[in-house]
């Protein structure tokens, strides 16, 4: 090969490389499809787990405190060890949102029982962790006239 070829091929590695990062389709960037199961089995083994970095990334890219709560709800739900049986899913309230009912049993056999509501954009599941950006946190004051 020659030197003028290498440096037009290598050129348009990079070309392609600097392309691929600007429209987000790096293997990074780009959110995998991910069912309303998978998401609640993923879910499960974040909590088993006590990851809390595996929790937030479960949430939507960009929500505001995704990491917060997710290190809340690990701390007070996490290392219970459960083995899923049955992942019920009801789309009650549209095609982008869903209930999902989680049954099994914790690492001592006893039931365990856990509601989620999860939220889809594209073809991926998420859990609504922390807020969108720029959503104005509720007011906790009150007045009385």
């Amino acid at each position: 090969m020659t030197a003028r070829r290498t440096a037009a091929l290598g050129a348009a590695g990079l070309a392609t490389a600097a392309l691929l990062a600007l429209t987000g389709c790096d293997s990074e960037n780009q959110d995998e499809a991910r069912t309303e199961k998978e998401t609640a089995s993923a879910y499960v083994e974040a909590l088993n787990a006590r990851d809390a970095d595996a929790l937030a990334k479960l949430g939507r890219p960009g929500d505001q405190g995704a990491q917060k709560e997710a290190r809340d709800i690990v701390a007070r739900e996490g290392g219970r060890g459960v083995k899923v049986q049955n992942v019920a899913v009801n789309h009650e309230f549209g095609p982008d949102f869903a209930d999902v009912v989680i049954r099994g049993t914790d690492g001592k056999g006893r039931d365990y029982r856990h509601r989620l509501t999860l939220e889809r954009t594209g073809k991926t599941w998420y859990v609504p962790l922390g807020s969108a950006p720029g959503t104005p946190k509720p007011s906790s004051a009150t007045t009385r006239s």
